[in-house]
């Protein structure tokens, strides 16, 4: 992973079940938390607004704690958990996350975490 981030704008895709006046793009919060996370590992968002810290979260394989004031946004980000829960949805989100050098490269990157999380609990 490269020190500068040449990561695209917000798209019309990730704004599907509203707008949050802040929202960030989904590219962005998926490289912070593979960059800072373990598969597996908790993530709190305190301010979680429409939960794109979440939906980045759950596609990669990390578990979420949102917490926000405004009932206007916590609609919005129960929508957007029920919307990736759907596999299909999930999968092609995962597709559409940009910022990678190849188009497969995120699910490539998932795939081997997965395997070096589980590896050391293989009997052989």
């Amino acid at each position: 992973m490269k020190d500068v981030w040449k990561l695209p704008a917000i798209a019309k895709w990730e704004k599907s079940c509203g707008k949050h006046p802040t929202q960030k793009p989904l590219s962005i919060l998926t490289r912070i938390i593979l960059a800072s996370t373990k598969p597996g590992a908790w993530i709190l968002d305190p301010f979680a607004g429409s939960s794109t810290t979440s939906i980045a979260a759950n596609l990669t394989n990390r578990r979420f704690l949102g917490i926000d004031m405004e009932t206007e946004f916590l609609e919005i980000s129960k929508k957007r958990k029920l919307e990736i829960e759907n596999e299909a949805t999930s999968n092609r989100y995962k597709q559409k996350i940009n910022g990678f050098n190849a188009t497969n490269e995120l699910k490539l990157f998932l795939e081997s975490e997965f395997f070096e999380s589980y590896s050391n609990e293989l009997p052989f």
